[in-house]
């Protein structure tokens, strides 16, 4: 098995998740809008499992929608919210951080006509509070600011953020994506002040394609789908019971396991950092230090060479990391977090994230570091960029090439 540091981009589902949801595909496979036994048993689950996610957030059952994912809730939100409150103003504001799915929707709004602002985030990947401040208007609707930023793992500052909002537009909703936050850390709605919230199962050892939305009770939201009324009245379709149940266990699981989780990957975090400043020269830590970053995280760039080709490297060591390089993401553009926080074009490229889960070790850390300097040393062997050089002749766009 490769040793596997990209966590927050999913992590394999626990072994105990897996058998707990069996039954539900081969013997409690019923739909729970039926009015015989099984059917009413699948009900039944359902509402135990929406209390439960509910309770652990300090919300009531009836503000649980459940999803395929943060992706779909992030559309819910950003697109349901805004769409629906349009009658209170057209303007939403986001982080530079988001993820796609929230900045995707953000631009289909302004296809629409919205305005939509994009807050600036400082080196640390951290938003400017008074910014906010000054951008909410009697216009905003909506506010929507990622709790853990997936790349450099900023911290934002949510109950900071919740009263600001609060305080200048009681109107204005505020919603955040949870994908790196429920479960690893924890979240409660009214201390935060939040009003729209979304969360992916497998980020905390649950099954892809579930995750579930919080949404105060009052806060209106046009539907993104239509069809037959359903456990979901907002999100119509057959459930994803199996999905659901497995999300449950995997919560059930981690709630146990928080604390000492934390404490774990803290000090993964603080070893691997340690040992690649300490071992290896040229490099550059992304995002903040200490308690303003997520321990889940460490984003560090090597300079003179491309994070893809360390990522293909690394792999064929049998280690897997991700990379803000360009050719990985499939896209020409570098990633938009290294570069949202100053960083230039040769630093986004040269980008590797390491993201732990609660099963990776301490001797995984320092197989990864091991094979690390052993590729990065092999690279900028072969790299025309070196300590020295002038690089602006290497960053030029040749006029010959072609995407």
């Amino acid at each position: 098995m490769p040793i596997f540091f990209d966590n927050c981009r999913t992590t394999p589902v626990l072994p105990e998740v897996a058998e707990y949801m069996m039954p539900f595909f081969t013997e409690r496979f019923a739909r729970p809008d039926g009015l015989y036994a099984t059917a009413q048993e699948i009900y039944d689950s359902l509402t135990e499992a929406r209390a439960f996610f509910s309770s652990s957030i300090s919300a009531q059952p009836d503000e649980i929608i459940f999803t395929s994912g943060a992706t779909e809730a992030n559309n819910l939100a950003v697109l349901g919210a805004a769409r629906a409150n349009r009658t209170n103003g057209n303007h939403i504001i986001v982080s530079a951080l988001e993820h796609g799915s929230v900045i995707e929707a953000g631009k289909q709004l302004k296809r629409e006509g919205f305005e939509v602002t994009t807050l600036d985030v400082d080196s640390e990947g951290i938003i400017d509070l008074n910014q906010l401040e000054d951008r909410i208007t009697d216009q905003t609707i909506l506010v929507s600011i990622i709790s853990i930023g997936h790349f450099i793992g900023s911290m934002m500052p949510l109950k900071e953020i919740g009263a600001i909002v609060k305080s200048k537009n009681l109107k204005t909703l505020f919603h955040t994506d949870a994908a790196e936050m429920y479960i690893k850390f924890p979240l409660d709605v009214q201390q935060l002040g939040l009003d729209l919230v979304s969360s992916s199962a497998h980020k905390y050892h649950g099954p892809k394609g579930v995750g579930f939305f919080y949404r105060r009770k009052g806060v209106k939201i046009q539907p993104l789908m239509f069809g037959a009324p359903s456990f979901d009245r907002l999100r119509p379709g057959g459930e994803n019971v199996s999905g659901i149940m497995g999300m449950r266990k995997a919560a059930e699981i981690g709630f146990k396991q928080q604390e000492s989780a934390l404490k774990h990957v803290t000090d993964l975090q603080e070893y691997l950092i340690q040992r690649i400043e300490t071992e290896i020269p040229y490099t550059i830590l992304n995002g903040p230090r200490g308690q303003r970053r997520s321990p889940y995280n460490v984003n560090i760039s090597f300079e003179f060479i491309e994070g893809e080709a360390i990522s293909v490297a690394l792999s064929m060591h049998g280690v897997e990391v991700a990379t803000g390089s360009a050719c990985a993401s499939e896209s020409l553009q570098p990633n938009y977090a290294i570069l949202a926080i100053g960083g230039d074009h040769e630093r986004a490229h040269g980008s590797i994230r390491f993201t732990f889960s609660r099963g990776n070790t301490k001797d995984e850390v320092d197989e990864a570091v091991d094979r690390l300097a052993e590729v990065v040393v092999f690279l900028r062997k072969v790299s025309p960029l070196k300590p020295g050089i002038d690089k602006s002749q290497f960053l030029k766009e040749d006029p010959h090439h072609h995407a």
